[in-house]
């Protein structure tokens, strides 16, 4: 049985593929499960030296845009491999989980037995003032959103796969107990565990792959006016790339 894996589905998103894949082996992953949305990009390629050693698992979907279709999707082929795994993590490929307390994560998740389900606060990236696609996600992205005190949301989330679920949700997973959700569901704060979102990056990226493949459940247009809404450049936060710098030669 893996102890912890990644559950994730992409489009259009090989740019960064081996930098996030190495980022969450580093930080003490065990396995993927990655769900191909139709992709036409070169993902196959960065994905296959993986696959060979048996670190990821791929599915590949062809389904029509409808609202609900990425949960039904983390359905359809993550929910039945579940018992695979002691914990599994549900992020998208612009989403990097960390611990301010240990690189490898596996210190927090042991302490997390008698937990269902985790909620993990996001930190949101902004552009940088990139146009242009830089090689790297975490080196070139290190401008965020200032975080109020009051969060909340949006929250990201881990299950124990010890607990019966009957959906994995895009922001929740949805337990078979409903006791389980009053008694054994919690938030994780600062420092325990966050994750960095690096939502718009540059604007050629917004422009030629988030605009061009649109939403996964097709319920919003992402235009160039949502980039600048979303792109926030308040503070420096170099945390997370001062505990990747080890992993940034290989990438």
């Amino acid at each position: 049985m893996y102890r912890i894996s990644v559950g994730a589905l992409f489009k259009n998103e090989s740019h960064s593929m081996k930098e996030w894949l190495e980022h969450y082996l580093y930080h003490g992953i065990d396995h993927f499960y990655l769900i191909n949305d139709a992709s036409t990009d070169n993902f196959l390629e960065i994905l296959q030296p993986y696959i060979d050693k048996g670190v990821v698992t791929l599915f590949n979907a062809n389904i029509g845009y409808y609202l609900g279709r990425q949960r039904n999707m983390y359905n359809k082929f993550i929910l039945p491999c579940i018992h695979e795994t002691k914990w599994l993590l549900m992020m998208d490929l612009d989403e990097y989980v960390w611990s301010r307390e240990s690189i490898d994560i596996n210190t927090i998740f042991k302490q997390l037995d008698d937990i269902g389900q985790i909620q993990i606060r996001e930190n949101l990236f902004g552009s940088n003032g990139h146009t242009e696609q830089p090689s790297t996600i975490v080196n070139s992205f290190t401008k965020r959103k200032l975080m109020g005190k009051q969060y909340d949301g949006p929250y990201k989330y881990a299950i124990n796969t010890s607990f019966k679920f009957t959906s994995l949700n895009v922001h929740h997973a949805t337990f078979e107990d409903k006791q389980d959700e009053l008694n054994h569901f919690i938030i994780l704060t600062n420092p325990h565990l966050m994750y960095n979102h690096y939502n718009c990056q540059s604007l050629q990226f917004w422009k030629e792959v988030k605009m061009t493949r649109g939403d996964s459940d097709n319920y919003r247009e992402r235009t160039v006016e949502s980039f600048k809404e979303l792109d926030k450049n308040d503070v420096e936060d170099f945390e997370l790339l001062e505990q990747n710098k080890n992993i940034t030669p290989f990438l």
